[in-house]
């Protein structure tokens, strides 16, 4: 990790933006859907991810009212990407983009979720709250 923490980035659309901007499931790029043959990786990967920010807001799918997530809003990371819990249902019931450079990252892990020790975890968490509570 960087000297001054981790360097995290949203995972595309699928993560809130680190200027504050409220998100929406209106800003879910679905020009460039995932190519199907990788969408059940990408799911398994996100899904193996830990939480950082556990934000405990239950959401509703905003496309389609397909779905319900306890903790829809909480944030996941593997360290370089970070996304909204509900970013898993959301690419599991819609065409939904992943940026190229993150499955390149993903498939160069082997389609193996990180696991962090302590310290790292926190850098993490830190960088997180720091991005995306301001103020706090």
């Amino acid at each position: 990790m960087a000297a001054d923490g981790p360097v995290l980035r949203p995972l595309g659309t699928l993560g809130p933006p680190p200027d504050g901007t409220p998100w929406s499931a209106d800003q879910l790029d679905r020009t460039h859907p995932i190519d199907p043959d990788l969408k059940e990786r990408v799911i398994t990967y996100l899904s193996g991810c830990p939480l950082f920010l556990a934000w405990m807001e239950y959401t509703r799918d905003e496309l389609g009212d397909r779905f319900g997530v306890a903790g829809g809003s909480a944030i996941a990371s593997d360290g370089l990407y970070y996304w909204r819990l509900d970013a898993i249902d959301y690419l599991r019931e819609y065409d939904i983009a992943v940026p190229p450079e993150a499955i390149g990252h993903f498939e160069s892990r082997q389609w193996q979720p990180p696991e962090f020790d302590r310290p790292d975890y926190l850098a993490i968490y830190q960088k997180l709250e720091d991005l995306l509570v301001p103020g706090f």
